[in-house]
Order: C-alpha cells, then sequence, then structure tokens
C-alpha cells in the first residue's frame, strides 16, 4: 500500500479524520480494491480486540514494586544537551551573542571610517588630475599613472 491510503486507513476507522477527508478516503476506497482488503484486514483486527477481555487490575504493591525497580536502574549517561542545560554558563550565551553584535557594529563603523579616510587621501589626488586634464595633459594610460604619483612631488614640483 505504498501510494494508497497508508496511515489515514487508521485515522478513518478511529473517525479521526475531518468531514473532506473523509469524502476523499471513501472515494478511493471505492475505487481501489487494495486499499478495501486493507480496511477489511484493519477491521478483523479491531474486532478481535475489542473481543479480548479486559486486562486484570496490577496487584496492590505493584506500584510500589514498579517504582522500586525504577529506583535501581542507573541513571543513563547524561548527553551534551542535558549538560547544556545544567551548566550555569549557558547564561552567558545571550552575551556572547551581544558581544558579537557589539564587535560587527564596531567592525562596520571601522570600516566605514577607514573607507572615509581613503577618499579623503585621494581628494588631493583629484584636484591634481583635475588640474592636469584641465591642461590637456592626460591622453594615455600612463599620463594616468604620473597623475597617481603627483602627491608624491615635494611641494614646489607640484603643477
Amino acid at each position: 500500500m505504498t501510494a494508497h491510503l497508508d496511515e489515514e486507513l487508521t485515522a478513518y476507522l478511529d473517525r479521526a479524520l475531518p468531514a473532506e477527508r473523509v469524502r476523499e478516503v471513501e472515494a478511493h476506497l471505492a475505487a481501489c480494491a487494495a486499499c478495501r482488503a486493507e480496511k477489511e484486514r484493519l477491521e478483523g483486527a479491531l474486532r478481535l480486540l475489542a473481543a479480548l477481555p479486559a486486562p486484570p487490575p496490577p496487584s496492590p504493591g505493584f506500584a510500589r514494586a514498579f517504582y522500586a525497580r525504577l529506583d535501581a536502574e542507573p541513571s543513563p549517561r547524561p548527553g551534551l544537551l542535558d549538560v547544556f542545560r545544567r551548566a550555569r554558563w549557558r547564561n552567558l550565551v545571550p552575551i556572547a551573542g551581544g558581544a558579537l553584535t557589539l564587535a560587527f557594529v564596531i567592525g562596520t563603523v571601522a570600516n566605514y571610517r577607514a573607507e572615509q579616510n581613503r577618499l579623503a587621501r585621494g581628494l588631493d589626488l583629484y584636484q591634481d588630475y583635475e588640474l592636469v586634464a584641465g591642461l590637456d595633459a592626460v591622453q594615455e594610460p600612463e599620463d594616468v599613472e604620473v597623475v597617481g604619483h603627483l602627491d608624491e612631488l615635494p611641494a614646489g614640483r607640484r603643477p
């Protein structure tokens, strides 16, 4: 029953499906012999289970013996999540998150300021380029390279 109703048959027999889905299941059952056979098999199993006698009540000392046995069982080894839940340092997680956020903001601001400084340093170069370009001296790619090094000339030798 791979492409058929699968688990929905149990829900259908338990009357646990919404009305719209009940209609769809009943339409499928009308057209699918394999699902009808599975439904009948499940209904037969449910009838057999219903015919079984009720289980006897537990003995008077059952609960006490049961819990005593549970207490005698060794505790399972704690998993990683259990260790994390018990640790007091788990309170550091929000602090670490805040620290990472602060570091990101500081890094962003520092990067912005570095970019502003780089642009400011290039302002002199732009002014030099404007001056040289106004003289129609920049005609070749090598000329742009020369303009890039004008700021290295002593102040008296600048154009």
